[in-house]
């Protein structure tokens, strides 16, 4: 039994150990494991820019002037070399060389770049620097971004379709992309500046509109007020008869109990009312849609207030606030008559009528 239990006892201590050595070394696999993972294959593809030469005497020439750059475009087999110059007259193009390339990896982010018959050593510096070593020399290439799309596949072009063969000068070419953008650009100042004149004109149309508008409805108040100071007595004296006579009708008082127990007037209702108002007040709805196009609940509170019904009563009527209908009566004198007023206000002149 003492033999027994020793043997548990030191198999329970082997496995702790273990245990232990486990997850000690756990974390360091881990973290192996997802460098491993994170690791991304090195892409040349895209547009790099020549910055520097470094020759084996340590002299070193920086190739990204302002004059001059030299550019390599990669795709995913071949470069188009270009060199850009800058002249008076913008940038210009010179085609160079165009080879099919390979690239081996060997680890540790260097490479062997084979180039058509040629093996150099490559190593990338980071994600937007690489050092290409030719004959003794190093060169360093940085990821350009100074060109568009359409720039780098102009270059491109011109790069697979020159067919100078050596024995003369290279040819030089102008962008056209630039030509194509500044269109671009005066095309949409051109028609920024139309849309901007179009507006402007809007905006005049509109002004001389309100102008003409104020213009109308104060000719239209002079003459309702003209119209009103010389109409002859008798018939002032026969228009009031017919409203007395409208006040007196069974259809008013009806109308009125109905106000007064606040009951919201129906569709015949406002049937009748148009009815009677052709016929007591025959210019009233022609009048004020003269003077400004009305909404139903306008026209429905004006008509309430020519027929004496209180403002409390219309807002149980129309089944609205108090103060909504306040500030429709003052809105209307506003908009009519071109400045602020009260409810009131609007009142006398709808009694007026």
């Amino acid at each position: 039994m003492f033999q027994l239990g020793s043997a548990y006892t030191l198999f329970i201590y082997i496995m702790r150990r273990v245990s232990y050595i486990i997850l000690f070394i756990m974390p360091f696999l881990l973290l192996s494991c997802s460098k491993d993972k994170g690791q991304e294959v090195f892409v040349l593809n895209g547009t790099w820019e020549l910055e520097c030469v470094v020759y084996p005497d340590g002299e070193t020439y920086q190739y990204n002037q302002d004059d001059l750059t030299l550019l390599r475009i990669y795709d995913d087999s071949c470069y188009y070399e270009c060199r850009i110059l800058v002249a008076p007259s913008g940038k210009l193009a010179v085609p160079g060389i165009r080879e099919h390339y390979t690239l081996i990896d060997h680890g540790k982010n260097n490479y062997l770049y084979l180039q058509e018959d040629n093996n150099f050593p490559l190593t990338v510096v980071n994600d937007s620097t690489i050092v290409i070593q030719e004959v003794g020399r190093k060169y360093t290439w940085k990821v350009c971004t100074t060109y568009s799309d359409e720039a780098v596949a102009e270059i491109t072009n011109i790069v697979r379709n020159d067919v100078n063969d050596g024995s003369r000068a290279p040819h030089r070419y102008v962008f056209s992309y630039a030509e194509s953008h500044l269109k671009s650009v005066n095309h949409t100042l051109v028609y920024t500046l139309i849309f901007i004149g179009v507006a402007f004109m809007m905006f005049l149309n509109y002004v001389y509109f309100l102008y003409r508008n104020k213009k109308r409805v104060e000719n239209e108040l002079k003459l309702i007020e003209q119209e009103r100071q010389s109409l002859p007595e008798p018939v002032r004296m026969a228009m009031n008869s017919v409203e007395d006579d409208f006040h007196q009708s069974e259809f008013y008082l009806s109308l009125r109990k109905k106000i007064s127990r606040g009951e919201r007037l129906n569709k015949d209702d406002w049937n009748g009312i148009e009815e009677h108002f052709k016929r007591v007040y025959p210019r009233f709805n022609s009048t004020l849609l003269t003077l400004r196009n009305m909404s139903e609940i306008e026209m429905q509170v004006c008509q309430l207030l020519k027929l004496n019904v209180s403002p409390s009563d219309i807002a149980t009527v129309l089944c609205k606030d108090k103060s909504s209908i306040s500030s429709i009566r003052s809105r209307l004198y506003s908009k009519v008559f071109d400045k602020k007023g009260s409810s009131k206000d609007w009142d006398e002149f709808i009694y007026s009528l």
